[in-house]
Parts: structure tokens; sequence; C-alpha cells
């Protein structure tokens, strides 16, 4: 999975590999719960993870939803040392590989690949933060859950349907329109 994204040196995975735990999170387990400082970085094997954030009337919005195999772990607490500030919580069963991003950075200096790995990271998040701004600035409703079902397959079956509407930015209730709409199509 990682070399697809950017091939590491031989020499790399024989040290990686001691240091990777493989977690698993049940439903509703947060793999970065708010409030608390990010040190590892998770490669999410399976499953679904959502993250959130809640306002001060206690109503939660999905920034975005993360689907194996992707890479999971508040990337901003990880920087800053600061606390998480949009939890990552597991929607489904999940397998994590979870290693602790001082333990890869001890790497950095004898294999440049894992630099140009995490640089690879951080460009694919700006892309999608990129991308999903223009999707709630341009699109409506219908065309964002288009769009998420696309990206997503399966996300119906697998994610609540008040969690999909949480991610889109509708009720429950405007989503089962949506929905309807695109039954009847």
């Amino acid at each position: 999975m990682v070399n697809a994204i950017h091939p590491l040196e031989p020499g790399v995975w024989p040290e990686l590999v001691p240091l990777v735990v493989r977690r698993t999170l049940a439903p509703r387990e947060h793999f970065s719960p708010l409030g608390s400082v990010q040190t590892t970085v998770g490669l999410l094997e399976s499953g679904r993870v959502r993250a959130y954030y809640t306002t001060a009337d206690g109503k939660a919005y999905n920034k975005h939803f993360f689907t194996g195999p992707d890479l999971v772990g508040d990337y901003a607490s990880l920087l800053t040392g600061r606390p998480v500030e949009v939890p990552q919580q597991a929607l489904t069963p999940c397998v994590v590989w979870v290693v602790e991003h001082a333990a890869i950075v001890a790497l950095e200096d004898r294999y440049p690949s894992l630099v140009q790995l995490q640089r690879r990271f951080a460009e694919g998040l700006y892309l999608l933060k990129e991308q999903r701004e223009l999707e709630m600035a341009t699109m409506n409703a219908t065309q964002r859950y288009a769009r998420l079902v696309e990206a997503h397959p399966g996300i119906e079956v697998d994610v609540p349907l008040y969690e999909i509407a949480a991610y889109l930015g509708i009720t429950p209730t405007q989503l089962s329109r949506v929905r309807a709409t695109r039954r009847k199509k």
C-alpha cells in the first residue's frame, strides 16, 4: 500500500516493520480522541473512520470519511503538538497499522524516501481539503451526495445516514429526499 504512494528504499522496511503495531478499533472507538495530543500515524487497512467536530451546542459535523487503505491521525496535532480539535472515530470495525511519528522522523536522515512519502501524504490531505471546500461552495446536496457515494462505495451500507447527512451539511430528512430523488432517476 505504501509503495504505491511513494516507493521506499529497500533498507527502510527491516527497520520500520518492528516499530509498527496492528491495532483494531471497534465502532465508535476513537483513533484520535478530542483533547489528546497526536503522536502516532496510522495506516487504515480496513474499515471506515470519520474526522468530525462538534459545535458548542452539541451539533456534530463530519469533516472527512477515511476508508482503508488511508492514512489516519490528526495531522495538525501531530505537527503542532497541540491537542486534537478534530477527533477521528471508527464507524465500522477497523484495522489500523500504527507507528510513532517520532520513530519515522528518527529514520528520515538515513532514508530520504520517508520524507518524500510524508510529503505525498500531506499533498494528498491538501488536495482533499481543496476538493471538499470546492464541493461545499459549488455543489448542491444532491451533487455532493453523488460524489460521496462514488468516492466511497458501500458507504450507505456501512455508515448511518445521519453521519452521511452531517458530512453533506444537511439534515437527515433532507438526505432522505436526496436519496429518493436519485432512486427515481
